[in-house]
């Protein structure tokens, strides 16, 4: 057992067409120009879906509907653990603005290996992959 701090985190899943949102952190943020699928804490008395509705809107200045949660992710970092909870969204309305981030894209899912995620969000890779796979056979 570990004294790690744990951290609940969420995540946006957006898909449109064939192609993902991934978003490159900035150089100022942690993990700099790391990929991941962009999000933030959940903070005290929120629900995951207004985490991420307000993460969205904070991060990208868009509304965003959510559309199904996923069971999270633990991921061990050296300083604490990672609690991502990947949350399907939708987005509703607004035009995607970059306020924190370095760069967006819209992959395709065989595409997402070739990007550098951020440990914690290799998971959602994986699962993306398996998924994909599993509905093509």
């Amino acid at each position: 057992m570990t004294d790690l701090p744990t951290i609940a985190v969420v995540c946006a899943v957006i898909k449109q067409q064939d192609s993902y949102f991934i978003a490159q952190r900035s150089a100022k943020m942690k993990m700099p120009l790391k990929w991941e699928f962009p999000g933030g804490k959940v903070e005290k008395g929120e629900t995951n879906a207004q985490a991420i509705m307000r993460e969205m809107k904070e991060e990208f200045d868009v509304n965003v509907e959510v559309i199904q949660e996923h069971p999270f992710y633990l991921h061990q970092y050296p300083n604490f653990i990672l609690q991502l909870s990947p949350m399907e969204v939708e987005i509703t309305s607004g035009k995607l603005t970059l306020k924190e981030h370095a760069n967006y894209r819209w992959v395709a899912v065989k595409d997402l290996f070739t990007y550098d995620f951020s440990e914690g969000d290799v998971n959602i890779v994986k699962a993306l992959n398996k998924r994909d796979k599993a509905l093509n056979q």
